[in-house]
């Protein structure tokens, strides 16, 4: 009888141990779905209702029968877990889902190609064109080559299908608010789908071959360039409308590892006319007051001056709609023209017929006009002619790709200005970065510590709260939705000319800077951290 006893209790003692351990992961599993729900869906319910409901459903089963449903309860847990990662996954971008289907679906793909299986697959299926691979959401849009012209993807059935694909992907980037798509062939042959959205890259589709080839295919015919050139870097363009809305796409390719790398940039005129004004571009009041008095002298050189994609030309066209366009001749000489502006003469650099900046500017200085617009200041000769124009009178507004403005007037210096001449005819540098908005629908407050409010310099009585980033459905997860910019403005006084007849460096033009009161990037972020505008990990990021 003792052998029986003891077996007896070591089954209960086991039974009941299996019934806790099951129970602890039932709570784990609770606690993690409603914290990942709220940041994919914005919410938990359904979901937390439907853990909790078969929680209880154990805790009845087992005050009736014992540990008999445990099985069942087991089995219950795992589908409504493996239910709920693969619903979740379908909302995310490919590089936050928790399942690789990346890697899983590369290896499937290589597995019935190399059995052959890929048409006989096809046809069972009923899936004969490529065009019906792949599922991508957002509005119709209509595409226009180059010179306006409608393309109606003629010329066969596989050009069509091409134009099909690739009029699907551009309505999907265009719905996701991307600014670029990167399409790049694997090893495999499959493409990579990524999109740059808020000025960070997204994972976004894995395209099985036929498809990729195809998007690829009809995203280089609308651009007008050679389709099966895949050994040489090769540059176009064309356009896209959607949702009423025009977009420029300027396309480039390279070789690559895996075959073709493309990057398409698409360019909202509407936005940059939009966003228009200094005051809709996130700029403090003062600094908003201090650029239109600045503009309105009519003399010197205004550069605008941040990182490659900070938003310059959105601020330069802003500085030129503070001008009256009836009573002032104004040009411009640009790279590419993101948007027309009425009443202003604008000339885009073309040096495949040998027409660069420098030609048009001494061309357009014979015209006599009052403001002039520089897109980049790369070398030498141009930033020499712009600034020769300022000091005889015109007004410049010229953009720079530099860090920050104090580096702005050492890269002149470095490019080969002559000091005297940037005394002369700098005005001031506003620079610029981007910061990302939270997520109005997602975003969540909380108390800051006391040693991140020493540490950040903030003062402790007036930052009662803050917010960050939680991630939902509206923001694809990322708890981020939008720009807005942050910006340092430098005005050359006679104490900076002073300094740069000595041809400092940038560390010395930042620390006068600083005794002349300019607010830095760090501080203009930690302001809008401060204001609920964005979180303190972002004002972080962007201004390093």
């Amino acid at each position: 009888m003792l052998p029986l006893e003891a077996i007896r209790i070591e089954r209960f003692a086991v039974s009941w141990g299996l019934w806790l351990v099951t129970m602890a992961a039932w709570a784990a599993a609770c606690i993690w779905v409603e914290r990942d729900a709220r940041q994919t869906f914005g919410r938990s319910l359904p979901w937390r209702f439907l853990f909790v409901t078969v929680g209880a459903g154990l805790l009845l089963g087992t005050c009736l029968f014992g540990t008999t449903p445990l099985p069942l309860f087991v089995g219950l847990v795992v589908c409504a877990t493996a239910a709920y990662v693969l619903i979740r996954d379908s909302f995310v971008s490919v590089d936050r889902r928790l399942v690789p289907f990346v890697v899983v679906g590369e290896a499937i793909s290589r597995a019935i190609r190399k059995a052959g299986l890929e048409a006989s697959l096809q046809r069972l299926s009923g899936r004969g064109g490529v065009a019906s691979q792949v599922s991508f959401g957002g509005p119709p849009v209509t595409l226009l080559k180059q010179d306006g012209s409608v393309s109606a993807g003629a010329g066969g059935h596989e050009q069509s299908q091409a134009a099909v694909m690739a009029q699907r992907i551009l309505g999907d980037a265009v719905a996701r608010r991307a600014t670029e798509m990167h399409l790049e062939a694997k090893a495999g042959q499959e493409v990579l789908a990524r999109y740059r959205i808020d000025g960070m890259l997204h994972t976004m589709h894995l395209l099985p071959p036929a498809a990729g080839a195809a998007i690829l295919s009809g995203l280089k015919a609308l651009a007008g360039i050679d389709t099966a050139g895949q050994r040489r870097p090769q540059d176009g363009a064309f356009m896209v409308v959607a949702d009423g809305r025009r977009f420029d796409v300027r396309f480039a390719s390279q070789p690559a590892g895996g075959g073709e790398k493309l990057v398409l940039q698409l360019l909202d005129s509407q936005r940059i006319t939009v966003t228009g004004a200094l005051a809709g571009l996130g700029m403090r009041e003062s600094v908003v007051e201090s650029l239109r008095g600045i503009i309105q002298q009519g003399r010197g050189v205004l550069i605008v001056s941040g990182p490659a994609g900070s938003g310059r030309t959105t601020t330069a066209y802003a500085a030129l709609r503070e001008i009256d366009v009836l009573t002032r001749s104004i040009v411009t000489i640009e790279d590419s023209i993101p948007c027309r502006l009425d009443n202003v003469s604008q000339t885009a650099v073309n040096r495949a017929t040998d027409l660069t900046g420098a030609k048009i500017l001494r061309s357009a200085l014979r015209h006599d006009p009052d403001v002039i617009l520089v897109d980049e200041l790369k070398d030498k000769e141009p930033a020499d002619i712009a600034l020769q124009a300022a000091v005889t009178g015109h007004f410049v507004i010229a953009t720079l790709t530099s860090a920050d403005a104090a580096t702005a007037v050492s890269r002149l210096i470095d490019i080969g200005i002559d000091a005297t001449l940037i005394q002369s005819a700098v005005t001031a540098v506003l620079a610029q970065r981007l910061v990302r908005l939270l997520c109005p629908k997602c975003k969540e407050a909380y108390r800051p510590p006391e040693d991140m409010v020493r540490r950040l310099g903030l003062p402790p009585d007036k930052v009662p709260v803050l917010y960050k980033e939680v991630g939902c459905r509206s923001c694809h997860g990322t708890g981020f939705r939008g720009r807005t910019g942050v910006y340092e403005l430098l005005e050359v006084d006679a104490d900076i000319r002073t300094l740069l007849g000595g041809r400092p460096s940038a560390d010395a033009i930042y620390r006068m800077a600083r005794t002349k009161g300019m607010r830095t990037f760090r501080q203009s972020a930690l302001v809008k951290a401060c204001e609920g505008v964005t979180s303190i990990s972002e004002a972080e990021r962007a201004t390093q």
